[in-house]
């Protein structure tokens, strides 16, 4: 049985653990250095900046379990700002989910619980980014009503990478 529930100060490390393995999974081939890789998860999955977003009223992370196996997470920031529209909504700023668990309807309970929650905080909408060439994921948000509303692109030492803005009225 699949279950999601908010993260406390307590869950610090394994929201850092899930943190981690799920990026090295999915974002692992963009890092051309594995050296330059650990370093970024180092700074960015760091325990004070996961305690100190653990303790945010304006972050809600949200843990996945199936049974007692700990499978993907979420974080939902409140009152970000999309940068083309100049407004502010809550943004979905991470949803994954272990590599041998997706494909199981957990992203649609995800993104339902996801959504509960920014409606219940009274956000006018629901944005996110997501990378142009991961047309899965675009098609699965499009399933949830966001639409594509703005582009960017991220540049690094590991080159460019497109990303596209989506979002929808809550």
């Amino acid at each position: 049985m699949f279950t999601i529930r908010q993260a406390l100060i307590g869950d610090l490390l394994l929201v850092r653990d899930v943190g981690i393995r799920t990026y090295q999974a999915h974002f692992g081939e963009l890092w051309h250095y594995k050296e330059e890789l650990d370093a970024f998860l180092a700074q960015d999955f760091a325990v004070e900046a996961l305690e100190k977003t653990l303790q945010d009223p304006e972050v809600c992370w949200l843990l996945g379990y199936e049974g007692e196996d700990l499978v993907g997470y979420a974080r939902l920031n409140f009152n970000s700002l999309l940068a083309p529209t100049q407004t502010t909504g809550a943004e979905l700023q991470k949803i994954y989910f272990l590599p041998e668990y997706a494909g199981r309807g957990y992203g649609q309970l995800f993104f339902e619980q996801v959504q509960q929650r920014a409606v219940e905080r009274q956000q006018p909408m629901l944005w996110l980014e997501v990378l142009q060439r991961n047309t899965s994921a675009q098609r699965f948000y499009q399933r949830q009503g966001l639409s594509l509303c703005g582009e960017t692109c991220y540049t690094s030492a590991q080159g460019s990478i497109g990303i596209w803005y989506m979002n929808k009225a809550l």
